[in-house]
């Protein structure tokens, strides 16, 4: 260490820059001679943009804030309490009947109104929506219909989408917040599997109804201009799409002006008979929905599995789009339990996959295959290794025969000396010839389309093995409740449910279980020269990386009796709202509610990220007096301090029955949808106008929200209050020592 203290600033710069994002880091912590390394704004942003410039705190950095030593310290500690499963903030921000977690926003709907809270940004206050008043101002002749099931579908950029569906239509109606416009009133054909994805200029949304000639449904996508205040004429349909299931199956998501769909599932038909899998990307341009604009990707470029790895239990697959906070490139990550290669143990396994879309020239012939979010390149095979920037001094590993290693050899070789226009020949697919010598050949009838292609090469580094149950204790799906990987630091977190075992009544408790992974050293060989990793794929895992283990928070505490760790523990669990879990997750925290469904439930917010601070949460001491908490504020019972739920100043408000009808699955982060018996001219304005700082709320065009909607107007829909989880105070604030650094 002295030797580095004793360098000149230069030398110890590029030194520091050379490193990544996380040693960094812990360098400058390690002394306060080197302290100054992550106060640096100037070497600061030499290392975060050529690091992750990708990530949130980069792009913040350059839009707004300019401070990049902030952003180096907030990705760092993000990425730090990630991998060791020790959470920054853990609060409890609400009550709801049903919710969405999106983007960082919590939208959460209670009696009759829809609460809009910015949680990544620390937001202050919240945006109340009127439920019925939304509904009378979006389909006023709608209302005669009384009752409906309302149902938050999105947010992004400002906007929130949403669902009101009666017994006889159903609307997707999306509003801008700043602004208080209804930009989309729209009456929907089928609702079946319905998904929106939107940002600030265009919506597109989706369903699984339409009934092809083979008898299957398949999704039917539509999309709607923001600014031209128009649908466009043409859908896009998804005919060679399989799956069905958002999350596990298929998913969907919007990416540089392009949107994506993606799918694991290679056949409408249950596959009896065949060797290998594929994922299936599709893709068009947000501004031209259209057919002959559409994208797909070659099934030789996605390989995704050989059956012969073993079987799957879809009940754990998980499927997702993931932007890489290096390079910038969109990302497939997949979540599979599988037996392993004919293992007696199930084992769960976390796989990374690069898009790449066929690439045209100027006279629309596909001669090569490019990257998304690249730039536009001619690439090897697929069977060519595929390193990240951080691993291009190691080999991929692959399970593979001798002869499979030198036609890649050959096929390198070829690559290398072409030029970017030279066009490929792709690799022959599903040739009989070609199928393995092994007894379901015998099975195969003249029916069966069986799809093959010889096991390509797996990267070590985009292939993390999990956990794989030996380690005690277990726990079953039904004790898991949320399941999640944060690909940026290599680490699956879980929160089970693990009571203790001298509770014989099985109480819930739930924790954080999260195994990480970090790169370890560069290989050497005996001459202190680098070498290759093993070709076998798990040897090299080994070697190219360091297991951090399974890692548990809250600590436990079965025998020795800890009052401030039960305070965390009752934090985790309210007493009187314990009973159904479930979950949302994003890159740097989650939501999830827990209690019984009859009742409104809460909603427990778990932060990683060190820059959110929630006001008035209390920091962990052991010195500090305990807040008031659940039961002690004006939210005991969930009900909102300025909503007009139960005190309204329209007579009519006292007779209205609300019930609630929870249906559907747990799926894109929406838990279930509520049921609302609304009157057709019912507006509900806020009850105790004191509460509301209309100024405060400025829209896009610069004019403040109060010119539109002011304090005594009765029959405004939307308006801002004081956040719930500031009356509730029930909350820690887990911040590190000082000497960290502020975030």
């Amino acid at each position: 260490m002295l030797g580095l203290v004793a360098l000149p600033y230069e030398v110890l710069s590029i030194i520091a820059e050379s490193l990544n994002i996380d040693d960094f880091f812990n360098l400058g912590i390690s002394c306060k001679v080197l302290h100054f390394l992550i106060l640096d704004d100037s070497l600061a942003k030499k290392v975060i943009l050529k690091k992750i410039p990708h990530s949130p705190e980069a792009i913040r950095a350059r839009n707004g804030s300019k401070s990049y030593a902030k952003a180096l310290r907030r990705a760092a500690k993000r990425r730090n309490g990630i991998s060791t499963a020790y959470p920054y903030t853990v609060s409890t921000v609400g009550f709801c009947d049903a919710y969405l977690y999106c983007k960082g926003t919590l939208c959460y709907a209670l009696d009759e109104s829809v609460r809009i809270l910015d949680l990544h940004n620390s937001s202050d206050h919240e945006i109340v929506v009127s439920i019925p008043g939304l509904i009378s101002e979006a389909l006023p002749n709608v209302m005669q219909q009384g009752s409906g099931d309302f149902q938050v579908m999105y947010y992004a950029d400002r906007i929130v989408s949403c669902l009101w569906e009666t017994s006889l239509t159903a609307w997707l109606v999306a509003f801008n917040l700043e602004s208080g416009d209804i930009l989309v009133a729209e009456e929907l054909d089928s609702i079946e599997r319905l998904f929106v994805r939107h940002n600030g200029e265009y919506l597109y949304y989706g369903n699984h109804s339409e009934i092809d000639r083979d008898g299957h449904k398949k999704w039917s996508i539509y999309g709607y201009d923001f600014c031209a205040r128009k649908w466009f004429p043409e859908k896009v349909y998804l005919s060679e799409m399989a799956g069905y299931d958002i999350g596990s199956t298929v998913c969907f998501e919007f990416y540089e002006n392009y949107f994506y769909a993606l799918s694991n599932q290679t056949s409408f038909e249950v596959e009896e008979i065949d060797w290998t899998s594929f994922y299936h990307c599709y893709r068009f341009p947000l501004d031209s929905p259209a057919k002959s604009l559409l994208e797909m990707t070659n099934e030789e470029d996605m390989w995704r599995r050989q059956h012969q790895e073993g079987p799957i239990d879809d009940r754990w697959m998980s499927l997702q789009l993931d932007v890489d906070e290096c390079s910038g490139e969109l990302k497939i990550v997949e979540s599979r339990k599988e037996w392993y290669v004919g293992s007696s143990q199930s084992q769960r396994n976390y796989y990374t996959t690069d898009i790449i879309f066929p690439k045209a020239d100027e006279e629309g012939s596909l001669y090569g295959t490019y990257q998304v979010g690249s730039e536009c390149k001619q690439t090897d095979f697929i069977e060519s290794p595929i390193l990240d920037n951080a691993s291009a001094s190691f080999p991929t590993s692959y399970s593979g025969s001798s002869t499979q290693s030198q036609s890649v050899s050959q096929t390198e070789a070829t690559a290398s000396s072409s030029t970017a226009t030279t066009p490929y020949t792709p690799h022959p697919l599903f040739d009989n010839n070609r199928l393995p010598n092994s007894q379901l050949l015998r099975l195969r009838k003249k029916e069966n389309n069986p799809h093959y292609l010889d096991a390509p090469l797996r990267c070590a580094h985009k292939t993390h093995y999990g956990d794989d149950g030996s380690v005690y204790p277990t726990f079953t799906i039904v004790k898991t409740r949320i399941r999640t990987y944060f690909r940026s630091c290599n680490t699956f977190m879980d929160v089970v449910d693990d009571p203790l075992a001298s509770d014989w009544k099985s109480t819930q408790r739930l924790r954080l279980r999260a195994g990480s992974r970090r790169l370890g050293s560069p290989l050497l060989d005996k001459t202190g020269l680098l070498r290759a990793c093993s070709s076998d794929i798990q040897t090299a895992q080994d070697e190219l990386y360091v297991n951090q283990g399974i890692r548990y928070w809250p600590d436990l505490h079965d025998s020795n009796y800890d009052p401030e760790l039960e305070e965390v523990y009752t934090l985790l669990n309210p007493p009187s709202h314990l009973g159904e879990v479930a979950g949302t997750a994003d890159d740097r925290s989650f939501v999830y509610v827990t209690g019984p469904r009859d009742k409104p439930r809460a909603l427990i917010f778990v932060g990683f990220d060190a820059g959110i601070r929630l006001k008035g949460l209390r920091r962990w001491s052991k010195l500090e007096k305990k807040s008031p908490g659940v039961g002690e504020g004006p939210h005991v019972d969930g009900t909102p301090t300025a909503c007009a739920v139960g005190a309204s100043l329209d007579p009519r408000e006292n007779d209205r029955n609300v019930a609630f009808e929870r249906k559907g699955k747990e799926r894109e982060g929406v838990v279930e949808c509520i049921h609302v018996d609304i009157a057709p001219t019912t507006q509900c304005p806020p009850s105790q106008p004191h509460l509301v700082d209309m100024e405060a709320m400025i829209c896009t065009d610069g004019a403040t929200f109060s010119n539109r909607l002011t304090r005594d107007d009765r029959n405004s829909w939307i308006w801002q209050e004081k956040p719930m989880y500031q009356d509730i105070h029930m909350g820690l604030n887990f911040g590190k020592a000082p000497y960290l650094g502020s975030a």
